[in-house]
């Protein structure tokens, strides 16, 4: 059983090319519940059914690692807003989570306080990202990302996104939080600021946000909101099938 401090963070990657998907199917689809089941044959497309199974076993089989429960028995809960948590009968130990997935690669942060939000991108697809920026971003945000030089836009554009939905998944309030009522400030090549419209009602100095490198053409952003203990830690782990696990190397970009 693996060993989570309050003041850590736990990092689990997961590659969809790593795995079978009849026998991820055959393993996996007898630990869901009935709502999850009814989901995964909602989706039309293989690619979809793949990924949100994959999805599923992710969460179950970490969460396990933690826990002498077994992947079947986890109790889900989500909000009014989809953020998914452990059922409350289940947290003798508190255990929080958040998920993201993007082009075949899933990853799952894991500590023991709640405001936790992970959001991963694949960085490399042509958009008009100045457009996108002018309906989301915050007037700081917007000049800053036009001042730089076109080639640098998209990669800016990337950080900038992932960590506006790195919180917003922590906050657990969803797009009912406006993206332009918050702002990021990159002050130096590694430190990253964080500011807030008072409509938010919330104090930069309770966050903690990390963008974190990853192979491949992705980016990767972490939002952690501690109040009383700040994490100290970053570990990772990378997934290859059902049992196989090894360590991973956490490279910090910003924080």
């Amino acid at each position: 059983m693996l060993t989570l401090k309050n003041s850590e963070i736990h990092l689990w990657y997961a590659d969809q090319a790593d795995f079978n998907d009849e026998e991820l199917e055959s393993l996996i689809l007898h630990w869901l519940t009935a709502d999850e089941k009814n989901r995964y044959q909602r989706y039309y497309f293989d690619r979809q059914r793949n990924q949100f199974l994959l999805s599923r076993m992710v969460v179950r089989s970490v969460l396990s690692r933690y826990s002498s429960l077994p992947p079947s028995s986890w109790k889900f809960n989500e909000n009014s807003h989809g953020k998914p948590t452990i059922d409350s009968s289940q947290q003798q130990c508190p255990l929080f989570f958040n998920i993201s997935h993007s082009s075949g690669r899933i990853v799952l942060a894991v500590c023991k306080h709640n405001f936790i939000g992970v959001d991963i991108e694949r960085n490399d697809r042509s958009r008009r990202i100045l457009q996108i920026a002018n309906r989301y971003f915050s007037k700081n945000e917007l000049e800053a990302l036009k001042a730089l030089p076109a080639a640098k836009q998209l990669a800016r554009f990337y950080d900038l996104w992932t960590l506006k939905e790195a919180y917003i998944k922590a906050r657990g309030l969803g797009l009912s939080i406006a993206l332009r009522h918050f702002s990021f400030d990159f002050l130096t090549q590694q430190r990253l600021v964080v500011a807030f419209d008072s409509e938010l009602a919330d104090d930069p100095t309770h966050w903690q946000f990390w963008q974190i490198d990853t192979t491949g053409s992705f980016t990767l952003s972490l939002a952690s909101k501690c109040e009383k203990q700040k994490i100290t830690k970053l570990l990772a782990y990378r997934l290859h099938g059902p049992e196989g696990l090894e360590s991973a190397d956490v490279t910090i970009l910003r924080y």
